[in-house]
């Protein structure tokens, strides 16, 4: 999962820098910077998986665009992921709780094509760091005072992995600090994680960040008519995340599980009463898949004759009782198509979805009322139009709550926007 989040002039967040848990509710009015928030995560996720050209251009057809107000030539990004427990198994002498991966993208001064202007890997010890916005502040939402980079200072006990210099070779340290080192010219377009050497021995946590960053973040969204339409043989029982796989993910589920199937149906009775099951079947002619769901007292209905939000209940429910539900998935708006009682059933799905982490934004009393106060992150709009990110337990328009009435009647209110 990812702990934390770094950005500098990129969008509307002139800049940024949050913890993330594995929940998190993001909330706030239209255009305040909850999808561009979201979209750091998807742009490096891109950039590492596709490259730096298709990550600009299925955003704008320049990078200007990602530019915070189209002024200047340079945007900043920073994600940190904790180390998993059997990659710093691997150290004798060294704990690392977590990797870093900056970059900085921006423009050529020379030709003004688009570049790779700085990138690093970095392996970093426990250090408590203070979060912003500590302080109470005299006047909110405020600007932040924003840094010249995100380039975190060399500290004691962290460790480079992957250096990009520019003009010169870019350069890969081993892990292990016994081996040989790498140093390959890749160029100002071409990342130097995404063509960091297929070797665990010498890079066992880069290579898996990597593998994270490039195929672990995924943006949901569902396609109603794919999900009704039979799955055609052959398709992965990984969890897709416009729910076109269904009915291969929920047969595996039983075959592999079949008490973990029987939980998920016991939470999808809590909103449809008469739900028995749902069965998972193959035409014969051409071996596709789709899913029939039977109702009391004997009725069967095929998926392309289920509704929207029933199938939208299947797919969002599903990944907490998936054991390979890994990652990062990325929500907008979960509530739409949903009936209240659906939705808190969905919310309690995705909350508990193990070694999965979700990131939802929202617009829905509902949600706000049913999650934590430490899972919301409040989003407002600065008077120069940045982004300002406040936890709710922190945020100085909820100083003198006590818990009541809810935070769902707040924000429905008007007072968390």
């Amino acid at each position: 999962m990812i702990c934390k989040i770094e950005a500098l002039h990129f969008r509307c967040l002139r800049y940024t820098r949050r913890k993330l848990l594995p929940f998190q509710v993001l909330v706030g009015p239209n255009a305040s910077g909850k999808s561009s928030f979201l979209d750091t995560i998807a742009f490096l996720g891109d950039l590492v998986h596709s490259g730096l050209e298709a990550a600009i251009a299925s955003r704008s057809p320049q990078l200007r665009d990602l530019i915070w107000q189209r002024g200047g030539d340079t945007l900043e990004l920073v994600v940190e992921m904790p180390v998993p427990e059997q990659k710093n198994d691997l150290f004798d002498n060294h704990e690392y709780d977590s990797c870093r991966y900056e970059i900085a993208v921006g423009s050529m001064p020379e030709s003004g094509e688009n570049a790779i202007m700085a990138e690093r890997v970095l392996l970093l010890p426990g250090v408590t760091e203070p979060e912003p916005g500590g302080e109470q502040q005299s006047l909110f939402p405020a600007d932040q005072t924003a840094p010249d980079t995100l380039s975190a200072p060399r500290g004691r006990g962290v460790k480079t992995v992957v250096h990009k210099v520019p003009g010169s070779n870019d350069k890969f340290y081993d892990e292990m600090g016994t081996g040989w080192d790498h140093s390959f010219k890749l160029g100002s377009q071409r990342s130097a994680l995404a063509n960091l050497p297929e070797d665990e021995s010498r890079f066992p946590i880069a290579t898996w960040f990597k593998r994270m960053l490039a195929d672990g973040m995924r943006s949901v969204v569902l396609n109603s008519r794919q999900m009704r339409q039979p799955s055609a043989p052959g398709q992965p029982t990984v969890y897709r995340p416009d729910g076109s796989n269904l009915p291969g993910v929920i047969a595996a589920i039983k075959e592999r599980d079949s008490q973990r199937f029987t939980r998920w149906i016991t939470l999808l009775q809590k909103v449809l009463p008469d739900l028995r099951t749902i069965e998972v079947v193959e035409r014969p002619e051409d071996k596709h898949q789709y899913l029939v769901i039977h109702f009391s007292p004997d009725l069967r209905v095929p998926s392309w004759m289920v509704s929207d939000g029933t199938m939208k209940l299947l797919a969002l429910t599903l990944p907490a009782f998936l054991d390979d539900f890994e990652g990062t998935y990325l929500i907008e708006e979960p509530e739409n198509g949903l009936h209240p009682r659906a939705l808190e059933s969905v919310l309690s799905a995705l909350s508990t979805t193990g070694k999965g982490q979700v990131l939802l934004t929202t617009h829905s009393p509902v949600v706000i009322s049913t999650v934590s106060p430490e899972q919301i992150l409040c989003f407002y709009k600065t008077e120069t139009g940045a982004t300002e990110i406040v936890p709710s337990t922190e945020n100085p328009t909820l100083k003198d709550w006590k818990g009541d009435p809810n935070l769902g009647l707040l924000f429905a209110d008007a007072y968390m926007t």
